[in-house]
This record gives structure tokens, sequence and C-alpha cells, in this order.
């Protein structure tokens, strides 16, 4: 009886420890499932993050395929897939990332796509991963706008140094000119109470006429007036300025359209300042296509996010010149604004410095697309306050 007993309790302690490695099995996949699964949420938490920041970042494997591209990225680089493929391809790199981590570790270059071009900083980081292996993550930002505006100031701290130089060289050529002028104007007359005819004289009238509109000219580019600012509607600058080509364009031609944005708000410009800048543009565009319905003017909002010292973005009014012309060639695109280059048979070649300087004065900037073949646009930022 007793051994019955001992047995049956053998039995039954066996029974239980059978019982309880059970559990113990079902609690650690428990728990084996409930790790994963924070993992997982971890994961799709950092994927979130990384979505929501302003710069590209590329992770990738020690091979260098791709395993995660964020929103940014793929906007910029105009991919849609979020992981796969050679990042070397993906941000146009001409070695191995490890090659890149060895030698630097940030470039400035700039990355052909499908829509232009992006000039590209980036910066390329390793993590030690398992045994031993590198993973490694790419940040970058695209500095085009920061270039243009880089280059826009150099230029312009040119062209006031030139301006300096021409306004002083015309300064001291104004006097002689007029001088001539009154003594070419004096002998006209002389000659004509003589009733004697010379040709010579009136065509010394045009020359010098014209010496003084360049000199003029080369006066208010190298001494433009100080701009009085107020706010003023877009639409009224705009239309100032149409009125002011009117009489160029010739009967049959058409008129020049314009597309101009609701409930623009007010620019904060000097207002003849600014309708002079669209004059020398409409007048360039003119010249350009030689028919006024082929030009368009547009008026419409922008945003500045680049601007100096911003919080935020600064809201302007962007105005646009386009015409459907033969466009700007490449090789001198990069000279349009150099005081007295002209493709022109005639002019100062001073039209595009002066606009430049006047938009710069009032707080604006410039931009412009063109190529050989394709239309172009000038396009001419201000602010609103």
């Amino acid at each position: 009886m007793s051994e019955q007993l001992i047995r049956r309790g053998h039995v039954l302690e066996r029974r239980s420890s059978l019982g309880d490695r059970s559990s113990d099995g079902l609690a650690a996949a428990d728990s084996k499932q409930v790790l994963a699964q924070r993992l997982i949420e971890r994961e799709t938490f950092h994927r979130a993050v990384l979505d929501g920041i302003e710069l590209g970042i590329v992770t990738t494997e020690p091979s260098g395929t791709v395993t995660f591209i964020n929103r940014t990225a793929r906007t910029l680089l105009g991919v849609k897939w979020v992981s796969g493929g050679d990042v070397r391809e993906l941000l146009g790199l001409h070695s191995a990332p490890h090659d890149f981590v060895s030698s630097t570790s940030k470039l400035a270059y700039t990355l052909p796509t499908q829509d232009g071009e992006l000039d590209l900083e980036l910066s390329i980081h390793r993590t030690e991963g398992f045994c031993g292996a590198a993973d490694y993550f790419f940040v970058f930002r695209d500095v085009s706008e920061e270039k243009s505006r880089a280059d826009e100031l150099e230029r312009f701290e040119r062209l006031a140094a030139m301006g300096t130089m021409v306004a002083g060289f015309a300064h001291e050529v104004r006097n002689p000119v007029a001088s001539l002028r009154s003594l070419a104007e004096s002998l006209a007359e002389d000659l004509a109470d003589a009733n004697i005819q010379l040709p010579h004289v009136s065509r010394m009238l045009q020359v010098l006429e014209r010496i003084e509109r360049l000199v003029r000219t080369s006066l208010q580019f190298g001494r433009p007036a100080v701009p009085r600012r107020g706010h003023h509607r877009p639409w009224a600058i705009v239309a100032a300025a149409l009125g002011e080509v009117g009489p160029r364009i010739k009967e049959g031609d058409g008129e020049i359209r314009l597309e101009v944005e609701p409930d623009l708000p007010d620019v904060f410009v000097d207002e003849g300042q600014s309708v002079q800048v669209l004059v020398i543009l409409l007048n360039n565009a003119l010249d350009s296509v030689g028919s006024a319905q082929r030009v368009l003017v547009r008026v419409l909002r922008a945003e500045d996010s680049k601007a100096e010292g911003a919080q935020s973005a600064v809201p302007l009014v962007r105005f646009e010149v386009h015409d459907d012309g033969l466009g700007i060639p490449a090789a001198i695109l990069g000279r349009i604004f150099d005081p007295f280059f002209t493709t022109k048979p005639s002019g100062p070649g001073l039209g595009l410095p002066i606009a430049q300087q006047l938009v710069s004065e009032n707080g604006g900037h410039f931009s412009v697309s063109s190529s050989r073949g394709a239309p172009t646009t000038f396009a001419v930022f201000l602010p609103t306050g």
C-alpha cells in the first residue's frame, strides 16, 4: 500500500514537472512574440520619424544595397520605392560607400535627375553591425537655391563695384558731351541762317544724343536712386508696365497675355522702380519674339523658405514674364546680367543689370529659366512686407 502511494507520488510529481516545463515554453514563446511585435513597432516609429525629417536619408547594407529611403529623399530623387537597388546608382556615386568614408565624410556635387539637376551636399556615416559588418547611412540636402543665391550675391557685389566705376566715368563724360551738343546745335543754326545744308551736322547731333542716352543709363546703373518703398497692388504695377510698352506693339500683333492670381497681397516696393523692371523684361521679350501675343505675364503667390533669419516661409509675389522664343543658349545665360553685354544690334546692354540691381534694392530676387530652343521665363520675387 505504501509502495503504491510512493509510486503515485512520483507519477504526480513527474506530471507536475512536465506541466511546469510546458508552461515555461509557452511563456517564452509569448515573450518572443511580444518582443518581435515591439521591434516592429519601434522600427515603424523610427521610419516615421525619418520620414518627417526635411533632409534626405538613405540607409544601406555593407554591400551598398539600399535598405531605406525616407520621404524627403524620395521626393528629391524622384523615386517611389523605399528599398532595394544600388546606392551608387541612386545617388550618382562612383565608388563604394567605404571608399568615401575612408577619404572624406562630406561631398558636394551635382546630380542629374529626370527633372534637371540637383546640387547636393551629402555626408556619409558608418555604423558597426553584426559580426563587424558595416552598415551605412547617407544624409543629404538640396543646396541648389543656396548656391543660386550665393552666385547672385557675388554677381551683385561685382556689379556694384563696376557700377561705381561706370558712374564715375559717366559723370566725367557728361559735361564734355553736353558742351559738344551745344556747339553742334549752334553750328546747325548758323548753317541754317546761311542757307547751307550739311548732313554731317544732323548726323553729329544723332550720335551725341545716343551718347547722352548711354551716359544717363550708365549713371542710373552706377548710382540708382534709393527706393521709396510702400505697399502697392501687384496688378497696378503690371498695368503700369503694360501701359508703357503699349505704344511699341504694332496693330495686328495681338496683346500681351495676362494671368493674375486673385486676392494677392500688396508688395512692399518702390512702385516706379518695380514698373521699370517689368518694362525692361517686357521689352526684351518683345524683342525676342516680335509678337505681343507670344508674351505672357503671370503674377502669383510664392514663398521664400530660405530667407536669411526667417523662422518660417516668407510670403512673396512672383512676377513672371514668359516668351515662347528660341531661348537663351547656356553659354550666354551666365552673362546676361553682365553690364554692356548684349546680343542685340543696338543698345548699351544695361537693361538686365539695372533690373537686377533695382530688384535687389527693393528686397527681392531674380530667377531665369531658359535653354536653347526652349521658352524663356524671367521671374521677379518681390516682398510683401
